[in-house]
């Protein structure tokens, strides 16, 4: 991405992508107010969301693919499921971003147009969750493949690692 650090160490191609729609989300939450770009940007941040959760699973060394259909992926509350109860991973935001799905839910199956301002909320505690997560459960520092304009305006402040 043009004007971002990358570090030396290869992501997987689940990071990459997850960076990627999480970029492209932010682009069109600040782009305008219009109910197509917060659909747009709800839509790809969740996306990321599932995917950095699913990397989480993927790094503790169990497979993303379900079992019963080893073409298929799990989906984000089989995620949550083995990211706390198999790693024993407690996700603060939990809350917030089961949410979030749910808005997720209703743009892409009952073809909802989400309000800015309730868009704003899914964003400022999407980007709580990533500030965290990126840096405590993977290595990563956000600000190293998303531009810190974005972070900084959503007013989130970063977070400091956990000590192992």
């Amino acid at each position: 991405m043009p004007g971002h650090r990358h570090r030396t160490q290869k992501l997987s191609p689940l990071v990459r992508s997850a960076f990627e729609v999480l970029e492209h989300g932010l682009f069109h939450y600040f782009r305008s107010e219009t109910s197509k770009d917060m659909k747009f940007a709800i839509l790809h941040v969740d996306q990321a969301i599932e995917l950095f959760l699913k990397e989480r699973v993927r790094q503790a060394g169990i497979s993303i693919n379900k079992k019963n259909n080893p073409k298929e992926t799990i989906n984000v509350w089989e995620a949550y499921r083995i990211i706390e109860e198999d790693i024993k991973v407690t996700i603060p935001e939990k809350g917030n971003l089961e949410f979030l799905h749910e808005e997720r839910n209703s743009i892409q199956h009952k073809y909802l147009n989400p309000s800015v301002e309730n868009t704003g909320f899914y964003m400022q505690h999407a980007m709580e969750f990533f500030l965290r997560f990126v840096k405590v459960e993977l290595d990563l520092e956000l600000s190293d493949y998303i531009s810190s304009q974005y972070i900084e305006q959503l007013s989130v402040k970063p977070v400091n690692k956990k000590k192992k």
